[in-house]
């Protein structure tokens, strides 16, 4: 049975309740699943208009193998089409593959290509250009390598056929394909460097004006291969990170997207702004370094799991839309383990049972600092964590950045001890596997392994049959509470998309952010 849950004062000092500028929305009177997950398309667009985004982060690179940042892919999608890609029901489909189909050994999965296509600098798309992509995306230089650990060998069966072999992990392979490691770059500009500044690619649309940290511009390309997918003739997309300046500028009609927090669904309503919804695989996270003094005892870590009070957090910062949890899975995934449900009686809030592990360990005087997202919501949460730890004798130092600098100082300087975050990863559980738990995973700076995780993570992933996933998943939950690995669960979060009355053709993804493809603005 949950516990009633009071929002501490801990938590109303430190403003948590309040947003970055403006005045704060009041409390959210309407659940997430009451509205729509989509808008279609209106009779009345205009395609010559122009559509403006308003998003939390910035491109960390146009290169896909440089990504560090899993809000990349939002700036990427007008630029760069996939080989495959996820529709409205989750589901995977071909993109700039025309059919894929799985061996029956589970050993390799063909592709067929979609004749007559080329790069924007000219470069024929074919086989041997997508060999290269994935080669390069699964190649020692490549950061989102983790994402396609499973593959062995790419090989060209014929200039519009590659068969890709992998050593398990089948079953998540297609979802990677639709997602960051499907994205396909020229070779040549690729060669040539060009992709640090610029991107070059196939897409509906062409950058006109790129300006980092700020704003990207695009018009779109005559004769693309797929023109419904081109609605509006030119698109701009702005860095904003303040939830509540995003927020303000969605209600000013500044710009026409954007993505609002569950506690300003009841306001947005009132502004006259257009809400969809969908759950998400977003989760909010502590992760940890496991090589930083006693954070490699998965008793230290039971110990930080019990001291986060993950249904205060839930209601504090999200009215409620965000599921608190330990397990790192929606309901609807087949990593989730309905023997534990949401978790809460495995590692629940108990400064004081955490207290006694740490002083059983040995552990006194830990100092800690935590690197967080620059973004408002984000920032709060790791100023939560800070107030929680506090409560246990842990004293952190919260030390917000820009996306991209948040992940190069703790994945890959590994200066920060600790990670306040938010899962952006693929829509499958084996993601956080290749993303997270893998000895040589971006987001485990400290490489710390739990064997039997491992074990069955790789079991569920190697399996196309949901049933068979799952049984593989209760039993790699089963050994995360035995011995909780370096990822901190907290709660699923509920994300919400606002939009202007104009906006049609688009829907909420599973991954928690819009789909723009094909986005839509009426005539004015």
């Amino acid at each position: 049975m949950r516990r009633r849950v009071q929002i501490t004062a801990v938590l109303l000092s430190a403003g948590l309740l309040l947003a970055g500028c403006g005045d704060a929305p009041k409390k959210s009177t309407k659940a997430t699943s009451d509205y729509p997950t989509s808008v279609k398309l209106s009779k009345n667009f205009d395609p010559n208009a122009n559509f403006t985004f308003g998003y939390t982060a910035f491109a960390s690179s146009w290169d896909p193998i440089d990504s560090i940042n899993g809000a990349d892919i939002s700036f990427w999608n007008p630029v760069y089409d996939k080989l495959l890609q996820q529709t409205p029901d989750g589901d995977i489909e071909p993109q700039l593959a025309t059919e894929f189909t799985s061996a029956a050994d589970l050993k390799s999965m063909t592709l067929k290509l979609r004749a007559g296509l080329s790069f924007a600098d000219g470069t024929p798309f074919d086989a041997a250009a997508v060999k290269y992509n994935l080669d390069r995306n699964r190649g020692k230089d490549s950061k989102i390598s983790g994402e396609v650990y499973q593959i062995t060998s790419v090989d060209v069966v014929d200039p519009l056929t590659v068969k890709i072999s992998v050593d398990g992990g089948l079953g998540s392979l297609a979802v990677a394909l639709a997602a960051r490691t499907g994205v396909m770059v020229s070779p040549a500009a690729a060669e040539a460097g060009l992709l640090k500044t610029q991107p070059v690619g196939i897409g509906g649309y062409e950058t006109t004006e790129i300006v980092p940290g700020d704003r990207v511009s695009y018009k779109k390309v005559d004769g693309y291969w797929d023109p419904d997918a081109q609605k509006v003739a030119t698109m701009t997309f702005k860095l904003i990170s303040d939830d509540q300046t995003r927020y303000n500028a969605l209600a000013a009609g500044e710009i026409d997207v954007a993505q609002i927090n569950p506690d300003q669904l009841d306001t947005a309503e009132k502004d006259g702004i257009k809400v969809i919804t969908k759950p998400s695989a977003i989760f909010l996270y502590i992760a940890l370094n496991t090589s930083k003094g006693p954070l490699g005892d998965p008793e230290v870590r039971k110990a930080l799991n019990m001291a986060i009070d993950r249904e205060a957090i839930s209601e504090g910062m999200y009215d409620g839309h965000c599921t608190p949890q330990i397990q790192p899975f929606p309901e609807t995934s087949p990593g989730y383990s309905k023997k534990i449900g949401d978790g809460l009686d495995k590692f629940p809030y108990d400064p004081e049972a955490a207290k006694k592990i740490l002083k059983d360990k040995g552990v006194k005087d830990l100092e800690l600092t935590t690197v967080t997202p620059n973004v408002t919501i984000y920032t709060k949460f790791a100023e939560v964590v800070q107030d929680q730890l506090k409560n246990i004798g842990i004293k952190v130092t919260v030390k917000p950045l820009p996306p991209a600098q948040m992940v190069q100082d703790f994945s890959i300087d590994k200066t920060s001890d600790l990670a306040s975050s938010v899962f952006t990863g693929l829509n499958d559980p084996d993601a956080l596997n290749g993303r997270y738990l893998a000895p040589s995973a971006l987001f485990n700076p400290g490489g710390g392994v739990n064997d039997d995780i491992l074990k069955y993570a790789a079991e569920g992933a190697a399996s196309l049959d949901p049933a068979e996933r799952s049984t593989a998943y209760a039993k790699m939950m089963d050994a995360w509470v035995d011995a909780p690995p370096h990822v901190i669960p907290v709660c699923m979060i509920h994300l919400a998309t606002g939009m202007s009355p104009a906006v049609s053709n688009i829907y909420q993804k599973s991954s928690g952010s819009p789909d723009l493809r094909g986005i839509a603005v009426d005539k004015k």
